[in-house]
């Protein structure tokens, strides 16, 4: 029992996500399994896990430069997919004036769009696992770029919500892609900086928007927000085509867990399940067989080649239909589950602040009567500069938080690890919602909600690296349906969220509804504490549970 995990009894060491990453610096090392091949390690001695096959077109093979690329193109974005949400949030009152509508109906819009987001979900990741991530990404993208130009033009509040929809559809491949392309690229002890570099980016589109649209919505008009999105989500494309290759690989697994006895049953059911396999994955035995005669004389991809929209091949036996029904099977794993509750519930509140924002400081009801251009600065700066810093902070520490309980761990790495960064969330966020729940209802200076709205940005984006980490550790394989899973789960939530909303803080007021939330928000980290404690025999179930993942 390694920092309060319970050991599993099925797999003892065994269990997919538990794997040796430092013997070398640890205490009381675990030894490797002496029947396995020698391991592949970084500079400073880690295994590097997963193992990187001898290809140099293998994704983990990659040279830095190209995967710098990669990733500075699809933060870039996420930050375009953070800010087409709340594009309008700052001025919800003036827009709605303009299209003869109320508030509260034109909120609504938000919640299409990510009911919207939601729904596609169920076809992005399967799409992704049998043809790639690169082509799911380029349909996205020009569904973003229509749904801009789209919104721009509309002239009535159908109009609008239609042109919303089409964009959230594109919206959903950074929804769920990204973490598994991070996955496909990076090593487990890299993986959470770049997670971190990839949250940022979504907080600043987020928060970022605010700072400018509104006072773009106030001296311009809100239709060029629309416009300017449109100009970015244009660029997006094209650095999409020439810097986004196709990252899913086909690769000979190699285990890294440190040596353990299996009990009999579990080894026959193992072996029972790959017999049972092998005339399914007829083709990608052939693909990885053929590839690892190949690998020795395997030369580099041209960059033209890597330009191509999809490589012509099929990464999955498997039948579209089958994967689409995984996100919903896969709610079943406590890993998953804990996701789509500590994700879901933590993004949509902030989703229902910044809908409300708009209605707390916009009219004299609530004591504030801002015009959009302050209320962008309000609900813009400092929850920008927090995701700033939490995310400069909060990724190089998670993964450094794992290796150094790693090393004391025998070098063994466990996925929950990862969840220890809860504690700063959970402290971060009750301060902030608790603090804006009473300085909103005493009509404190606007610095006083700005101060604690700002915490809640801060607490978040920790929060979301930690989530992020566990599940792509926990689920490597099944890392865009996991994602489908949770940003599904999100979308739902929120999209009953902003119907009722509104509704309830006229009718509750500031400070009940506030509180409420930051109970709530207490509630979901305190469960935190069992998912840390049982997580490695949750994964174990998984494992030795055939329906799950077959």
């Amino acid at each position: 029992m390694g920092f309060g995990i319970l050991e599993d009894k099925y797999l003892g060491q065994d269990v997919p996500g538990t794997c040796l990453l430092d013997d070398l610096h640890a205490k009381h090392p675990v030894q490797a399994d002496p029947s396995r091949p020698n391991l592949k390690r970084s500079k400073d001695g880690l295994i590097l896990v997963p193992q990187p096959s001898d290809s140099p077109n293998d994704p983990l093979n990659w040279p830095t430069w190209r995967k710098i690329a990669l990733m500075t193109t699809i933060t870039y974005g996420a930050g375009i997919v953070g800010a087409f949400g709340p594009i309008i949030g700052a001025g919800l009152v003036q827009v709605a004036e303009n299209l003869n509508t109320d508030v509260s109906k034109l909120s609504e819009i938000t919640g299409d769009t990510v009911l919207a987001i939601g729904l596609v979900l169920f076809l992005t990741a399967p799409a992704s696992v049998i043809w790639g991530r690169r082509p799911i990404f380029l349909v996205g993208n020009i569904l973003l770029l229509v749904s801009c130009i789209w919104s721009a033009l509309a002239q009535s509040l159908g109009s609008l919500t239609a042109a919303r929809v089409v964009g959230g559809a594109g919206m959903a491949p950074i929804e769920c892609l990204v973490e598994a392309t991070i996955g496909d690229m990076f090593f487990v002890h890299e993986r959470g900086t770049w997670i971190a570099l990839w949250s940022f980016a979504l907080m600043a589109g987020i928060y970022g928007v605010s700072i400018v649209n509104g006072y773009l919505i106030q001296d311009v008009s809100w239709r060029a927000c629309f416009w300017i999105e449109g100009g970015l989500c244009g660029l997006l494309l094209i650095l999409t085509i020439l810097f986004v290759p196709e990252t899913a690989y086909i690769r000979p697994e190699v285990d890294v867990g440190p040596k353990s006895e299996r009990s009999a049953d579990v080894e026959a059911d193992a072996a029972s399940s790959s017999q049972n396999e092998k005339a399914s994955d007829k083709h990608i035995e052939v693909d990885i067989g053929t590839q690892a005669v190949a690998l020795a004389d395997e030369r580099p991809y041209s960059y033209w080649r890597l330009l191509k929209p999809w490589e012509g091949i099929r990464y999955s036996p498997e039948s579209f239909w089958r994967i689409a029904t995984r996100p919903v099977i896969l709610l079943c794993s406590p890993v998953v589950a804990w996701g789509a509750l500590f994700y879901g519930t933590t993004q949509g509140w902030v989703v229902g602040l910044s809908v409300s924002i708009s209605l707390l400081f916009s009219t004299p009801q609530y004591g504030y009567n801002f015009g959009a251009g302050a209320v962008g600065l309000m609900s813009g700066v400092g929850p920008f500069i927090a995701a700033i810093l939490a995310n400069v902070v909060a990724g190089p520490m998670s993964d450094y938080t794992v290796k150094w309980m790693a090393r004391r761990n025998g070098g063994i790495y466990e996925p929950e690890f990862r969840l220890v960064m809860i504690i700063p969330t959970f402290i971060f966020q009750t301060m902030g919602w608790f603090g804006w729940a009473i300085s909103a209802h005493i009509l404190d200076p606007w610095i006083g909600p700005v101060f604690f709205y700002s915490l809640i940005s801060f607490g978040l984006s920790i929060g979301s690296i930690a989530v992020v980490s566990y599940v792509v550790d926990a689920h490597p394989r099944y890392a865009p349906e996991s994602f489908a899973t949770i940003n599904a789960c999100k979308n739902i939530f929120v999209f009953g969220l902003t119907y009722y909303i509104i509704g309830w803080l006229n009718n509750q007021g500031v400070l009940r509804c506030f509180v409420t939330i930051g109970g709530f928000v207490i509630w979901v980290c305190v469960m935190t504490i069992p998912m840390y404690v049982y997580g490695k025999r949750a994964r174990s179930w998984v494992h030795r549970t055939p329906w799950m993942l077959s």
